[in-house]
């Protein structure tokens, strides 16, 4: 990813989709939105939903998706996450 785009901020990102399914047999593009949760080698994890941080039962979980960063067409920050 060539973009500094600090942990916790929201992005937009678009990419391609390697995984073929029942549905699709080809390499499609799609687009998500959601927070970047944290970089591992070579892919990027992005959180659509997820507990926030301040409720007195949080455990922080959330769902998203796992991206490689080579599949990624392009990615906008959204927002900045607040400095806590």
């Amino acid at each position: 990813m060539d973009v500094a785009i600090p942990k916790g901020s929201a992005v937009y990102i678009r990419y391609l989709d390697h995984c073929p399914n029942q549905t699709l047999s080809d390499v499609t593009e799609r687009e998500t939105m959601g927070w970047l949760a944290q970089e591992i080698d070579q892919y990027i994890n992005i959180q659509n939903d997820r507990t926030i941080e301040n409720i007195q039962y949080s455990n922080e979980s959330g769902s998203g998706i796992l991206i490689a960063k080579n599949s990624i067409l392009e990615i906008h920050l959204i927002a900045k996450r607040e400095s806590e």
